[in-house]
């Protein structure tokens, strides 16, 4: 009963992504945003205006569909042109924004929400309901079934429903199809805002964070139920609600997620379309070939057209290794702590964003879930440095040759996946990397992760120990430097070329001769390797490590920073992650309003350049 209950709300956010997902082929990252803010608003009517609940969750939904529908013409219509992957960076941006915006205004901290009626308990058999419990079950299903009257029965609704089937022929029809894109948006802020205000009364609470949580529940069951699928939405959220509570039961508390996204990753591999999408579809983004055994092209794949439209900057392979040299002077310059340790973290994270762009930008495998390779290099750093007292020299290679082997074997499932399910299943991968950290106690310690990592230490150089932020800046400046200079290096030979020809046509390449599967393993170990890499420096250079820094949120920033530098483009991802890196901490004097200025420059930067600062090649 309570896995039902929460499935009825999981369906409700389903049916948001599926809904503009249908219309627009994007998925739409603000979703959480909407719910989130449903919740609230109807918080401040009830606590400081005085609304009754059934007032104030109306004027809130009212509020919040107007929103979605301003949300298409601000992330959507500016970007129709662009690449596949800008508008969907520009729903980020605006996420983060609003989510910012929610702790200035609510403070981060969570309140108690006001339940305007008594939670009675009813016994049926061995189990037993709620008040509300049954308050959502009912609101859940009205909505549910007002929504599919809708869409088939209404004009509207009908338009809705053929855009999603071929936009191009409901436009020739006279269908106009931007006006149900903003129409989609508005019903998923409607759906958004409902779905924020059951959870406020299921748990009783609001806090500004709530929102990416229930999002990715959400956007997992709009996939178990099939992404295009109204009644598939419905069946994946209750069918993910009853899993993750007798996971709960059963397993532990702690391994519902855990159980949630394994199951997301073995429909993908085994049921790509989801419980009722249509199989005729592959990846659901186009016909596939020899009936879904192998994806043909990439969401990203345009490349050549792009370098016909837009300038091109990607530097030899021997301008990293200048660069590094030029860098290693900072601490003969400066002796101060802050600079020094925030231009270290800076070339951590081009290391990361270049790590990112292998996958994403020359495979063409869109990765959310990056940051869990980061997380094995930490770990791994952390585990031999702290537990076990092992030096550098083995430690840090340690960590590359580990997590290169792990983002090996995860690529094995994404093979037969493309365009969304495969961006999807690096999600899965992400969220399970993250879930692993939290969980493994033994090795991970949990929550707590590790204090007081062991600066670098070589045994090989006499017990050399780099205790200060300027002799590990060295050792960081070395390793960013030797790296991009050897994975540029990669991208220029042979091998590098194979990988862009994958991302144009991978059945191509395959009836060309080429060995996809080997090559796609080879891609995600390099990958894997740089931003294990980067994990391990990451390990040094803190001493202090937790899953915090390796979940969701941390994979769609080094997203962002490979897009923002140009999908492909070592270069230009190299240069994005440093100065994205950079950016908070200049704009560290607005206090908490620095992640708002965040998101502002990037929606800007999305507008302005959508194939990147220096170019997609």
């Amino acid at each position: 009963m309570n896995g039902l209950a929460i499935g009825q709300v999981y369906a409700l956010i389903a049916l948001g992504f599926s809904l503009v997902f249908g219309v627009s082929n994007l998925i739409n990252f603000a979703q959480g945003a909407l719910f989130m803010l449903g919740a609230f608003l109807t918080f401040t009517l009830i606590t400081a205006v005085g609304l009754p609940l059934v007032v104030a969750a109306a004027l809130a939904i009212v509020i919040v569909t107007f929103l979605g529908m301003v949300l298409e013409g601000v992330a959507l219509r500016p970007l129709t042109n662009g690449p596949y992957i800008a508008p969907v960076l520009s729903t980020l941006a605006i996420s983060i924004i609003v989510d910012q915006l929610a702790e200035i205004i609510w403070s981060p901290e969570g309140q108690a929400f006001p339940v305007p009626f008594e939670n009675h308990t009813f016994f049926i058999g061995g189990a037993y309901i709620t008040t509300t419990d049954i308050v959502i079950f009912v609101f859940g299903a009205m909505a549910a079934i007002l929504l599919t009257c809708f869409l088939r029965y209404s004009w509207m609704g009908r338009t809705v429903r053929a855009t999603a089937q071929d936009r191009d022929a409901a436009a020739q029809l006279g269908v106009r199809t931007g006006n149900v894109r903003r129409l989609a948006f508005g019903l998923a802020g409607t759906l958004g805002a409902l779905s924020g205000i059951l959870v406020a009364l299921y748990f009783e609470s609001v806090f500004p964070q709530m929102g990416m949580p229930f999002s990715l529940k959400g956007f997992s069951a709009a996939l178990l139920g099939g992404l295009t699928s109204i009644p598939g939405a419905v069946v994946g959220g209750l069918l993910l609600g009853v899993i993750e509570t007798l996971a709960s039961a059963y397993v532990g508390e702690g391994y519902r997620d855990l159980v949630a996204f394994s199951l997301l990753l073995v429909f993908l591999i085994f049921r790509p379309q989801g419980l009722l999408g249509d199989s005729r579809l592959d990846a659901l983004g186009g016909a596939g070939a020899a009936g879904g055994s192998m994806p043909t092209t990439s969401l990203l794949a345009s490349a050549s057209s792009q370098r016909a439209a837009h300038r091109v900057f990607d530097m030899p392979a021997w301008g990293f290794l200048l660069a590094g040299a030029v860098l290693a002077i900072v601490p003969l310059l400066s002796n101060s702590s802050y600079l020094l340790q925030a231009v270290v973290y800076s070339m951590i994270f081009a290391m990361l964003a270049s790590s990112v762009t292998l996958v994403s930008g020359v495979m063409g495998v869109l990765s959310i879930g990056h940051a869990a390779f980061y997380g094995v290099g930490a770990y791994t750093v952390a585990v031999l440095g702290h537990t076990y007292g092992l030096p550098t020299e083995i430690a840090l290679p340690a960590a590359v040759l580990l997590t290169a082997a792990v983002a090996a074997v995860a690529a094995l499932p994404l093979y037969k996946l493309s365009g969304h399910t495969a961006a999807l299943g690096t999600l899965a991968i992400g969220q399970i990397g993250f879930l692993i950290f939290m969980t493994w106690l033994s090795v991970t310690r949990g929550p707590m992760g590790f204090l007081n990592i062991p600066a670098p230490q070589f045994d090989l150089l006499g017990g050399l120990r780099l205790a200060s932020i300027s002799q590990k800046f060295w050792l960081v400046a070395l390793v960013a430097a030797v790296s991009l200079y050897l994975a540029q290096r990669l991208l220029r030979s042979g091998v590098g070329r194979v990988w862009r020809g994958m991302r144009e046509d991978r059945l191509a390449a395959h009836a060309a001769g080429i060995p996809v599967r080997r090559y796609l393993l080879m891609g995600f170990a390099v990958s894997g390797a740089l931003a294990g890499a980067a994990g391990g420096l990451f390990a040094y250079v803190q001493s202090v490590i937790s899953p915090d820094s390796f979940n969701v949120q941390a994979s769609m920033l080094l997203l962002t920073m490979a897009v923002l530098g140009g999908l492909g483009n070592l270069t230009g991802a190299a240069l994005a992650g440093f100065a994205l890196t950079l950016l908070p901490e200049l704009f560290r004097p607005f206090a908490e309003w620095r992640m708002i200025a965040y998101g502002v420059v990037l929606l800007l930067a999305l507008r302005w350049r959508p194939y990147g600062l220096l170019g997609a090649r």
